[in-house]
């Protein structure tokens, strides 16, 4: 599982400080596997199971949480990518 990993997961884990995951389902036969870092940056990649998603972030040693708990809601809202200078701007 770990070699079938695309480079650009490795590269999010690899260059975001402190790294944890949440696991939740997407569709009827797809997981999300959210990574977010320290600083509330983020990236989302689609697994075909829960097993799936859970094998890769452990092949990173990154933490996985079953669901949003209200730190990890925290953690994911600590940087306003919307409305900060420089930020992702919303489609009009």
């Amino acid at each position: 599982m770990a070699g079938a990993l695309a480079p650009e997961i490795r590269q999010f884990v690899i260059l975001h400080q402190d790294v944890e995951a949440v696991l939740q389902r997407c569709g009827r036969d797809t997981f999300d596997l959210v990574l977010i870092d320290l600083d509330g940056n983020w990236d989302r990649w689609v697994f075909t199971s829960a097993d799936q998603a859970e094998a890769a972030a452990e092949s990173m040693d990154v933490p996985v949480h079953h669901g949003w708990d209200e730190r990890m809601t925290k953690r994911m809202n600590r940087r306003d990518h919307w409305n900060e200078p420089g930020g992702q701007r919303r489609a009009l």
